[in-house]
């Protein structure tokens, strides 16, 4: 379900993208609608979770001399990672609906993300509209490599729940010449997706903590104990316990 957050203006500035984004410089003179959409993901073997991506999709105008640069923001993707994230990388699909059908991706990359921090950064692809009239724009998919030094490298796939609509695009004056478009590789869905699934939050055992007669799992530590003190205030020492006092071994 997609809930609008109302309009904001990205007035033409330059600026250097923070940690969790793209690294580079951009620029862009268009009006983009913030967005929210929900998304179920999957954390390569640790388990599934609902997941809701915030941001806004900035298209660079409505009217198109050639391909042209596409950014979606990622303002907030909490993943519920159960790890801190060194980096990330990243690709979106963007669905292309109404006036034509087409399929553009948008990728980029991010930096530290703390455990069960949320990811942030801007992912960025070239598409060109060939047809005039109203487009509708939506993030049909994402795939995030997550690096983690206790878990490694993480692959991450998020399957929206419904079309979430990122953008409105009023085309005016399309291309019309010849541009080679980058190939678009499918989007193929895992077979751990089910529609209506029931998710549970990802748990991550850390290796070499489980280990056997143990009784908890995961992140459990060995219970310190403390040693018994007999009359007088000496330690006790483990032998034979007799009846009606402590017996001390010299």
């Amino acid at each position: 379900m997609i809930k609008s957050l109302g309009r904001c203006a990205a007035a033409v500035a330059t600026a250097v993208l923070a940690a969790g984004g793209l690294g580079a410089a951009w620029q862009t003179t268009a009006r983009a609608a913030a967005f929210s959409a929900a998304f179920t993901c999957n954390i390569g073997d640790l388990g599934q979770t609902a997941a809701v991506l915030n941001g806004w999709l900035t298209p660079p105008g409505n009217t198109y001399d050639g391909p042209a640069r596409f950014w979606l923001h990622i303002s907030n993707l909490n993943l519920q990672a159960p790890f801190p994230i060194d980096s990330w990388s990243g690709a979106a699909w963007v669905n292309v609906t109404g006036a034509e059908n087409a399929t553009f991706q948008v990728t980029g990359s991010g930096g530290a993300v703390p455990e069960q921090g949320a990811l942030a950064g801007d992912l960025a692809g070239d598409w060109a509209p060939a047809v005039a009239g109203t487009h509708l724009l939506s993030v049909g998919g994402l795939e995030i490599t997550a690096n983690s030094p206790q878990a490694g490298s993480v692959a991450v796939q998020c399957v929206p729940n419904g079309t979430p609509m990122a953008e409105v695009l009023q085309v005016a004056a399309p291309y019309r010449g010849q541009w080679v478009h980058p190939p678009v590789p499918l989007f193929h869905v895992g077979p751990w997706y089910r529609p209506g699934m029931i998710l549970q939050r990802p748990v991550w055992v850390r290796p070499g903590w489980n280990r056997p007669g143990w009784n908890g799992p995961g992140w459990y530590h060995p219970p310190v104990y403390n040693r018994p003190v007999g009359p007088g205030g000496g330690w006790y020492h483990p032998g034979p316990i007799h009846h009606g006092g402590w017996s001390r071994h010299r």
